[in-house]
């Protein structure tokens, strides 16, 4: 392996890349949670051309797709011949991709990059299964897409497994750059990875500085951000990210900072794509000082002289606010974070998270017609015959084929086997699981909203979160500034009441299985003197006292 990556790629292992390309090598299902910039691709790049078959790779980014299908190009195989690459997508023009699938069904091919779109596309499903080269890695790239806690859930992404079942399921290797431990748990499940892999690493970016600054209460809430945000990113280095909850907002951000010398664009669902791109390519030119963005802005993108991100408000999860933030500083000189925080636009993920919730009605809507049918019945059948959205069945569907009361989607991912449940009680555990689901959707708010409000180290909190320990206080957040403050004024005398906090002599390992009794089991992401967090598969995140641990109420499981 590393003979090759320095040979047909130019490159020096990582650790962690070394980690992945092990597993690949042992035909092991891997799941690599590394983040941006740290060579995602070149782990499927590598490990693809050492496994000498064709390596099948899923990309939702066409513009990703096509620059990494260059990149292959240009490189060599062992041999000295070119790499073969093919690219399947939307986009292509009916040539191209008859080219593609020519190719295919040749066996000429080293490398498929296929769109999400495909997964469902008849032609492509046939053109996999009949090609004559044996398919000897599929690698999903932004795997948190897969997931339904993960920030931005797919569900095309669910036709995932029933491919790589049809295609007599080859290793799968999936990547991502943000996902805590239970978006792990839920990617190695929604692909049906057997005895995973799983490499977290390399999560900590010292360079980015993290801070939160609070808005005006007594203003309303959303002259507080904009006042607030524009203070910010008028005081701290540009090129600048900002990061807003609305189309709205991105506007008034942009106006506000336009009025303020800088020179700002917005970039938002609600523009064209030609006025996206040209505020993209203004912003890499160095035309733009700021981008006034929602969520939209970002995936794929490698800008590496980002010096500041901000959030002109909370984001829905800690998931979500440290794969923005990552666009930072990836040169590696020191870059800023900034969360500008008001505990009432918290009501907007709250929003979002109810939203999600598939209502009751529907779900038995779905259930009735897929008991009612004698066989199999198609998609299209049961979004008209139940009076649904797509996503909507599509979703329904995949939870009841988890329950196991459901038979597999075709190998086109269009229809479904025969209902073998009782509606009533498929009923009752797609409730339960609804439920579930918004639990776990609410405790991630409740994590962002608590690391706004830590008065602790803020990296020891954002990494905890994934799983990650720092052994020590970064001395590179607002919280630590304050404390060393704290430590360099003078002493005062002790008082008489409470010099010593009670020491509590209970500890608990990070990583370790712990039980509770109304919540079940969890998994320990991190602990320090004054609070446990803790993930549970029932309800989510949980943040803790030690007391929990002394009153017997947390148990090794």
């Amino acid at each position: 392996m590393e003979t090759l990556a320095k040979d047909s790629f130019a490159i020096t292992l990582r650790p962690s890349q070394r980690a992945a390309l092990e597993s690949i090598a042992a035909a092991r299902d891997t799941l690599a949670v590394l983040p941006t910039g740290s060579g995602k691709s070149a782990i499927y790049q590598v490990g693809g051309l050492a496994s000498g078959g064709l390596t099948v790779v899923v990309s939702p980014l066409i513009a990703l797709q096509r620059d990494q299908h260059q990149a292959l190009a240009a490189r060599r195989r062992v041999n000295g011949e070119p790499v073969r690459v093919a690219t399947l997508n939307s986009t292509q023009r009916s040539g191209e991709r008859r080219g593609a699938l020519a190719r295919l069904g040749q066996g000429e091919l080293d490398f498929l990059m296929l769109g999400p779109e495909q997964l469902a596309n008849v032609e492509t499903h046939a053109a996999l299964v009949k090609t004559p080269k044996a398919i000897t890695l599929f690698s999903v790239d932004e795997a948190h897409l897969v997931s339904e806690w993960g920030h931005d859930f797919r569900p095309e992404y669910l036709r995932l497994r029933h491919l790589i079942d049809v295609l007599r399921r080859p290793p799968i290797l999936a990547l991502t750059a943000t996902a805590s431990p239970p978006v792990q748990a839920d990617i190695t499940r929604q692909l049906g990875m057997t005895n995973p892999r799983i490499v977290v690493a390399d999560f900590d970016r010292p360079n980015i500085s993290l801070t939160v600054r609070r808005t005006d209460p007594h203003a309303k809430e959303g002259d507080a951000l904009l006042e607030r945000t524009t203070a910010v990113i008028v005081s701290h280095p540009t090129p600048a990210l900002v990061y807003a909850m609305s189309h709205a907002r991105c506007e008034d951000l942009a106006e506000r900072l336009n009025l303020s010398a800088l020179k700002a664009g917005a970039y938002h669902a609600g523009m064209t794509a030609r006025q996206r791109a040209q505020v993209q390519d203004r912003f890499f030119a160095g035309e733009l000082d700021v981008v006034a963005a929602t969520s939209a802005f970002g995936m794929g993108i490698d800008k590496a002289d980002v010096r500041t991100v901000a959030h002109a408000g909370v984001p829905a999860s800690l998931d979500d606010y440290y794969q923005e933030i990552g666009r930072a500083g990836r040169d590696g000189d020191p870059a800023h974070a900034v969360l500008i925080y008001d505990p009432r636009s918290l009501r907007i993920p709250r929003l979002f998270a109810a939203q999600s919730r598939i209502p009751d009605v529907k779900i038995r809507s779905v259930v009735r017609v897929l008991a009612e049918q004698p066989g199999q019945v198609s998609l299209e059948t049961l979004v008209s015959a139940a009076g649904v959205s797509r996503p909507v069945a599509e979703r329904v569907v995949a939870e009841l084929e988890e329950l196991g009361v459901l038979g597999v989607l075709d190998t086109d991912g269009q229809s479904c086997a025969l209902f073998t449940g009782t509606p009533a009680a498929a009923d009752s555990q797609l409730e339960a699981a609804g439920r579930r689901r918004q639990a776990v959707l609410g405790s991630r708010i409740d994590s962002m909203r608590h690391y706004a409000e830590t008065t602790s180290c803020r990296r020891r909190e954002l990494l905890g979160y994934f799983g990650e320990a720092l052994p020590a206080d970064c001395g590179n957040c607002d919280n630590d500034t304050v404390a060393a403050q704290f430590k360099a004024a003078p002493a005062k005398p002790p008082s008489r009441i409470g010099e010593s906090p009670i020491a509590i002599p209970v500890s608990v390992e990070v990583g370790a299985a712990v039980t509770h009794p109304l919540w079940g089991t969890g998994t320990v992401l991190s602990e320090d003197d004054h609070e446990l967090v803790v993930s549970f598969e029932s309800v989510g995140y949980r943040h803790l006292t030690r007391a929990t641990l002394a009153n017997g109420l947390l148990t090794p499981a």
